[in-house]
Parts: structure tokens; sequence; C-alpha cells
């Protein structure tokens, strides 16, 4: 007993609110990702501030699909998010951040004695979350699918900024894949130059990618017919004698 009362000393403790374990699926959170969200937090209490997944999936006992699964609804929830930080040293280090989650959870406190305001927060933000899911759920397959791996949570970072920041559209981002895919290089980097030459070229939709493609093909052909016209005049060699 003694023996386990020491192992439980050593190993700390982590602090969580009640008012986050009583409100945790008014902000759209589930259970698994409430238990991945303490997982990360004791892992950041013990400093270890971006956990390897293996050893969240040790202490959870989710497969590693699962695991960046739960990852990847966390952020598109936009509950956790992945921040770019810089010590002492200024050297820059990543860390999983909940800063958007206790954000969530002040506006159930801002309107806890409202309840009709309540309600109406919570629709909007259901309208909200609703309106992309689908399509962003999409984009994440559709990109493993073709990677033929689980994305990394940084790569889920990543493709979320193109979709909340840089507002991409997310049938513009699947056209960027495909592009990438026909050139048969299966790398973010690549598909982000794609996105950011055609954001320069004023290309941002769907149909504008479709009307460049359309542009491009009739160049060719115009190029080809040229090069075909050239081939059928050709000036013949007259041989003199002298």
């Amino acid at each position: 007993m003694d023996r386990f009362a020491k192992l439980l000393l050593q190993s700390g403790q982590t602090s969580i609110s009640n008012y986050l374990l009583k409100n945790y699926t008014k902000i759209g959170m589930n259970s698994d990702e409430l238990i991945m969200y303490l997982q990360i937090k004791r892992n950041i209490d013990m400093g270890n501030y971006l956990p390897d997944i293996e050893i969240i999936i040790n202490a959870t006992g989710f497969s590693k699909n699962k695991a960046y699964e739960i990852l990847h609804e966390l952020i598109q929830k936009k509950i956790m998010r992945i921040k770019t930080l810089k010590n002492k040293n200024g050297h820059s280090f990543d860390v999983y951040d909940f800063e958007l989650m206790y954000d969530k959870l002040s506006q159930l406190s801002d309107v806890s004695d409202d309840i009709n305001h309540k309600d109406k927060v919570a629709e909007n933000t259901n309208k909200e979350n609703n309106m992309t899911a689908t399509e962003r759920k999409n984009v994440f397959k559709q990109i493993e699918s073709e990677f033929g791996r689980p994305l990394s949570p940084m790569e889920l970072e990543e493709i979320s900024a193109w979709i909340d920041k840089d507002k991409y559209d997310t049938k513009l981002i699947s056209l960027a894949l495909r592009e990438a895919v026909l050139n048969q290089v299966y790398s973010l980097k690549y598909i982000d130059r794609i996105l950011i030459n055609w954001n320069k070229s004023n290309i941002r939709t769907p149909a504008d990618v479709e009307n460049m493609r359309n542009k491009r093909e009739s160049h060719n052909k115009s190029r080809n017919n040229k090069s075909n016209n050239n081939d059928d005049f050709k000036i013949p060699i007259i041989k003199l004698d002298k």
C-alpha cells in the first residue's frame, strides 16, 4: 500500500473544472473527446505540450485511427487547435491549445440566466457546425484516402486553416488534391502551393478552375494545330543539275 501511495504522489494530479464536466456536451463535445482532452491536459501538466499519438493510444485504448478521428473532430468543432509558441531561447515549439473550448464555455456562462438566449446561441452554434461539417469531413477523408494513411494532428490543423483562415472552398481543395494526385505528388505543401497560385490568379471557385482548364486545353490545341500546319507546308528540296 505504501508503494502504491508513493506511486500516486509521484504521478501528480490533473485538475479539471467542474463547470466543464457539467457543460461539455453543451459546447458540442462527446465523452470520447472529453477523455482525449483529459489525456492531453495530463501530458501538458507534466510538461509534454504535444504528446505523441502512441502515448494517447496507450492511455485511452483508442485505436490509432480512432484517436486521429477524435483529434480531427476537436479541431473541426473549434474546441482545440495547435499553436506555435517560442521559449526563452527563441526556439519555436507546438502545443495543443484549448483556448477555443474555454471561449465556448464562457459564452454559456454569459447567458446562464437567460434560457431563451442560451437556446438561440446553441442553435446558431449547431447551424454553424453543421453547415460545413459534412464538406469538411469529405475533404479530410479524400486526402487520407489519396495519401493512404491517417493525417497527423499538424496536417489536420493545416487543412482546417485552409477552410477557416484562408476561406478556401472545400470543393476547391478537393480539386487541388486532384491536381496533386495527377502529378503524383502526395504532399500538403504541394496542394498549398496550388491553392496559393490559384488565389493569386483569382481562381476562387470550381467554375474558375474549369474555365482555366478549358483555356489551357484550347491553348494546347491551338499550338498543336499550328505545329501540324507547319508540317503540311514543308518547303520542297529541289536539286539543281549542274
